[in-house]
């Protein structure tokens, strides 16, 4: 857990980099301030494999990568108004004794950055609550968003009926590079939300609006007057049973014809217009065990985030931030290409072996459909992971996962730790790809 105090506890006996100057600096005035102060650290480290059969390469591929986060939150007693960050130290695959300075990592930061994770203000006003700045994203199970950060200015307003929410997100902004530099519409992307978090039936229920604004007739930030509708259900549905069910329902691009995803135009030389996906969830424990089991589907190449849960470690699975090295490829990712269809159903069974090691294996079967190109085939999918909780702070965890040869492929890549691209020998060969990892947070 992350420690809380007045800061009156005892003193950090160390200088954490900018972290720790900066708590260091308004401890002075803590005192009569009255700030209540929250830390913590984050630390993950892989060791993964990734075989090169479908890759076109007859040998595999190896690495080592770690992510080191610390946070600290400041909260005045007297306003309620309080700042909350998160820096991140390191977040790179390892490159040996020659360091590079943009490259994989848990995310789209490069090697040896030190970079802002989030870092926001909120103010409560009236009963409501303002944030403004680099703030974690997640929606629907994230299916929509999972683990992004968004430049944001957000508005939550609890009522009887539920907390309203408003965000408006600036998504691109290319204010130095172009020629007109800040004053050139064309690389911005803006974007507003509106949306109800509410109970109803015992359920939980949200309901999401979005929309990007139109800045330009040939953008080069492709989502232009583009509308997503995303709602959501979830909740018990029986002692030791949950479901949950969503959609993202996405329309309306209107940047120029030959980059209009979810528009009326191309990509990739391909017929794209709305798009339409959702998934449905039935999950629970019994004793030492505990299950899930899935469909998802994404048609007329809907979308589905990276991030998204499907149950392997191979196929999505991959949280913006906190990127998965063996998700190779993501359901999801055709942005409106008609007659693209992907369907996923797989099932899960977790065994708690002993209150500290849990094993799970899953098993799935995952359908591709190209109707444009006239290609469609099916693969099986096997993963088996291990879970070792050593104490309240750290974990082990290990994976292997298995997807077999698909023609049509999948529509979206995978992750950013290695940069070994597509596989562009799926359609004869399986992907496998293992993973065993260190886990600590306190």
């Amino acid at each position: 857990m992350a420690q809380k105090s007045k800061i009156t506890s005892r003193p950090m006996t160390k200088a954490l980099g900018t972290a720790s100057i900066l708590s260091m600096a308004i401890a002075g005035a803590n005192m009569a301030n009255a700030i209540q102060t929250d830390f913590g650290v984050t630390y993950q480290a892989d060791a993964f494999y990734v075989d090169g059969d479908a890759y076109g390469n007859d040998g595999s591929g190896n690495g080592l990568a770690n992510l080191l986060r610390l946070k600290a939150d400041f909260k005045d007693e007297n306003t309620g108004v309080s700042l909350h960050t998160s820096i991140q130290l390191a977040g790179d695959t390892w490159t040996g004794d020659t360091r590079e300075d943009s490259g994989p990592g848990y995310n789209n930061s490069g090697n040896e950055s030190v970079t802002l994770d989030t870092g926001y203000v909120q103010i409560p006003v009236a009963g409501n609550l303002i944030r403004a700045g680099r703030q974690s994203a997640n929606w629907n199970n994230c299916f929509l968003v999972c683990d992004d950060r968004r430049d944001r200015i957000s508005f939550l307003a609890p009522t009887s009926v539920g907390t309203w929410v408003a965000l408006y997100d600036r998504r691109a902004d290319m204010v130095t590079g172009t020629p007109n530099g800040i004053f050139d519409s064309n690389d911005s992307g803006d974007m507003f939300s509106g949306g109800l978090i509410t109970r109803l039936g015992g359920m939980n229920v949200g309901l999401l609006y979005v929309h990007f604004f139109k800045n330009s007739e040939a953008a080069s930030y492709p989502f232009q007057n583009v509308h997503i509708f995303s709602p959501y259900i979830s909740g018990a549905i029986t002692e030791g049973v949950n479901f949950a069910t969503g959609m993202n329902y996405v329309w309306g691009n209107e940047n120029n014809d030959e980059n209009a995803p979810f528009g009326d135009g191309t990509l990739g030389g391909l017929d794209v217009g709305s798009g339409y996906s959702g998934y449905a969830r039935l999950h629970g424990d019994a004793g030492m065990l505990d299950w899930g089991i899935q469909y998802v589907g994404a048609i007329d190449g809907g979308l589905i985030d990276p991030g998204f849960d499907t149950y392997s470690s191979l196929l999505n699975s991959n949280p913006a931030s906190t990127q998965n090295p063996t998700s190779l490829v993501s359901m999801g990712r055709a942005f409106g290409i008609e007659e693209y269809d992907e369907h996923l159903v797989i099932g899960k069974l977790g065994f708690n072996v002993t209150p500290k090691l849990k094993l799970t294996g899953a098993v799935g079967w995952f359908s591709s459909d190209i109707g444009q190109v006239d290609i469609d085939d099916t693969s099986m999918i096997y993963d088996l992971s291990a879970n070792y909780q050593i104490n309240d702070a750290v974990s082990t965890v290990a994976s292997l996962g298995i997807m077999t040869e698909n023609e049509a492929g999948v529509s979206g890549g995978g992750n950013n730790m290695h940069t070994i691209g597509a596989p562009g020998d799926f359609a004869d060969e399986d992907l496998m790809a293992a993973n065993v990892g260190l886990r600590v947070k306190f």
